[in-house]
């Protein structure tokens, strides 16, 4: 209650003040004045709450700087102690994976059979299913524009062992022709039976090309998957032939 009656003693007290005369008093000068002191104090004010910002993304940044040195600190150990584990564990492994190449290297070598060919300077690669095969020698003929022989050649048939009269399998037929007769081919001099595309080039030396027939798989008999997938290995390697 006490309090009270203070407050209203002064209210009273103010009110009793006789009222300012704004006209005289607040002048054009001291509107100045007023504004100047306003607007510094202002500045102030934005100064010190910037650098309060600035305060706290540096002590911020100080802490998460602090964090990662102290797992830096934790970890670095840890991986050194499994690089040591592992570096003790892997020894003596390079051994084993050698014995593992090696047997896989005799493994491949005993899983192929090379057929080499002196006479038109090539090599032929079967897998290990094919030990046993056979070579059985044919003709090419080339018609010229007259349906006149023009040229002729050999092809020879890489026979699987399982081929038989009654259960023929599919060969792997290849077709030799000279350089000259090759160009020749390719210029339209002459045509081989009655495919509308001619044969295909499997690869060349220096005296020889070697292709594969046109539509040679057509009849779709048994193993013709098997010598489409042979031939996408590149097995027909050719060599220089010296005369």
């Amino acid at each position: 209650m006490k309090d009270n009656e203070k407050f209203y003693e002064l209210e009273k007290k103010i009110r009793s003040l006789p009222k300012p005369d704004y006209d005289k008093n607040f002048t054009k000068n001291t509107q100045d004045i007023i504004h100047e002191n306003l607007i510094q104090f202002a500045r102030s004010y934005d100064k010190k709450k910037k650098r309060t910002g600035i305060m706290k993304k540096i002590s911020l940044g100080l802490a998460s700087i602090a964090a990662l040195v102290l797992f830096a600190i934790l970890i670095i150990p840890i991986i050194n102690l499994d690089s040591n584990l592992q570096g003790q564990q892997g020894k003596g492994e390079p051994t084993v994976d050698s014995n593992n190449d090696n047997e896989e290297i005799d493994q491949n070598e005993s899983e192929e059979n090379l057929y080499e060919n002196e006479e038109y300077g090539f090599t032929f690669t079967l897998p290990e299913s094919w030990e046993g095969y056979q070579i059985v020698s044919d003709s090419w003929e080339g018609i010229g524009a007259d349906q006149q022989q023009m040229e002729n050649g050999q092809i020879l048939l890489i026979r699987h062992p399982e081929w038989t009269e009654d259960k023929p399998r599919q060969d792997i037929p290849i077709m030799i022709f000279t350089l000259k007769q090759w160009s020749s081919l390719e210029k339209g001099e002459f045509h081989i039976g009655a495919a509308p595309i001619g044969p295909t080039m499997l690869t060349q030396n220096n005296e020889y090309v070697f292709a594969l027939p046109a539509r040679y798989n057509f009849a779709f008999l048994e193993g013709y998957e098997e010598v489409e997938t042979i031939l996408q290995n590149n097995p027909l390697q050719p060599k220089n032939v010296v005369k």
